[in-house]
């Protein structure tokens, strides 16, 4: 565990960081990815997460920015900007 976080321990993913201080639970960090990636109409889009989240390599602390770019990478999900549409890919 990295020093900086020996206080406020935290034990498998049952709260993800923000800041150093800063943390919330698993389920409001869901509905948060939900919201950020457009996923509301993704079918079991909750039952994906919480099945995909229960294999997450990392060690607590876990920081929000890593766990969004570890779920991204292993679903293929992207974030979605609020003040830009989506720009279809060309392949």
């Amino acid at each position: 565990m990295r020093e900086d976080y020996t206080n406020d321990k935290v034990v498998g993913l049952a709260c993800i960081h923000l800041t150093k201080t800063e943390h919330y639970q698993l389920t409001c960090f869901i509905k948060q990815y939900i919201e950020t990636r457009n996923l509301r109409s993704v079918p079991d889009i909750h039952e994906i997460l919480s099945s995909t989240l229960e294999h997450y390599p990392g060690r607590p602390p876990v920081m929000v920015n890593e766990l969004n770019a570890w779920i991204d990478k292993t679903l293929g999900y992207r974030a979605a900007h609020p003040e830009f549409p989506e720009v279809p890919e060309h392949g």
